[in-house]
């Protein structure tokens, strides 16, 4: 579960992503457990900031520590992919049910969007963009079903053939 307090939070570019996230976690806070001088932390934390640079291993940590994806996900989507939490144990029947309504209702929600969008008969560039978030969600969805399915997946024991001699 992740610290998130908007819905749908969306960005193009991890380092906003890194600043929301840093700023919903506690820049002060963060400064402290990582033992960086706050100006530091904040200057890192700015997208529009030069004088100090994010790096992987402050964006790892953040990650870790707010217990929030957002700067993965953010990357992944920019570079064409998505991210996916798989999961942590292995799956039972009532968790692959779960997941198949979770995909259902998501690509409910993405023909919906695009509905609402076509109402009036053209999709501008906001609108495409609330459809895209919501058809990203519905793969991120779809390729966690994948996960649970290949959780349930047994090796079945071989039994040797029998060999009828002459």
């Amino acid at each position: 579960m992740n610290n998130r307090t908007l819905k749908n939070t969306h960005f193009s570019c991890p380092l906003d992503a890194a600043h929301f996230v840093g700023h919903q976690y506690g820049v002060e806070r963060f400064s402290a457990e990582t033992f960086q001088k706050i100006s530091v932390v904040y200057n890192k934390l700015n997208p529009e900031n030069d004088s100090n640079h994010l790096y992987l291993r402050d964006a790892v940590l953040l990650t870790d520590k707010a217990n929030d994806n957002l700067i993965l996900e953010t990357w992944c989507q920019q570079r064409g992919g998505v991210f996916v939490k798989l999961p942590d144990s292995v799956s039972c029947d009532e968790e692959l049910s779960d997941q198949l309504m979770r995909v259902s209702e998501q690509l409910g929600a993405a023909l919906g969007e695009i509905r609402l969008a076509r109402e009036d008969g053209v999709i501008d560039s906001t609108e495409f963009a609330r459809i895209k978030a919501k058809l990203m969600k519905t793969v991120d969805e779809a390729l966690a079903l994948n996960a649970v399915v290949e959780g349930q997946v047994r090796d079945l024991p071989k039994h040797p053939t029998a060999v009828i001699g002459k």
